[in-house]
């Protein structure tokens, strides 16, 4: 697949997650399930980057890094799929425990890390693009989500992000 074709592929996904957000907003849980589809579609890039393109590196150094891209893209599930339906019962709250405690989108730090030691491991052009715009893209979507969907969906949401940073931790008794 070309390099604009895996784009499209993976900013659809990113569509589907905004208007995911917006079915969870107007409360339409049949189609909310169908959106959450999304999730897959914008991971479908990688497994095809990784099958299209091979590490250059030397063994131990690939081994290394590829370990490091494994580990960072579990920790993206974990933190955007799973740690708030593991560890938090109220729906329309705010869960401002875990990761979430001191960063309002942690899943985009941890979305971030995993593109960028993708990008180190496959050491190519096409690839590096390609990863520099699906954290555009998601860097898109937390925006919309923190400024126009989530102080819709949970209640006390200002308030958290007078407390917590929206990307990095906020510095202790500043505001």
């Amino acid at each position: 697949m070309n390099l604009i074709k895996l784009f499209l592929l993976g900013a659809s996904g990113y569509l589907l997650l905004g208007l995911f957000d917006l079915a969870q907003i107007k409360q339409k849980e049949l189609l909310g399930r169908i959106l959450a589809v999304g999730f897959l579609v914008t991971a479908l890039p990688y497994p095809l980057m990784l099958i299209r393109y091979k590490s250059p590196h030397p063994p131990l150094l690939g081994m290394a890094l590829l370990i490091m891209v494994i580990a960072s893209a579990l920790a993206t599930i974990y933190v955007a799929a799973l740690e708030i339906p593991l560890s938090h019962t109220g729906a329309g709250e705010v869960y401002c425990r875990g990761s979430y405690a001191r960063t309002r989108h942690p899943g985009f730090v941890t979305h971030l890390t995993f593109n960028v030691l993708l990008s180190f491991y496959l050491c190519n052009g096409t690839v590096a693009i390609l990863c520099l715009l699906f954290v555009s893209c998601n860097l898109a979507l937390v925006t919309i989500e923190d400024h126009l969907f989530f102080p819709r969906l949970f209640s006390g949401y200002d308030e958290y992000k007078e407390t917590t940073g929206f990307l990095l931790p906020k510095r202790r008794g500043h505001r």
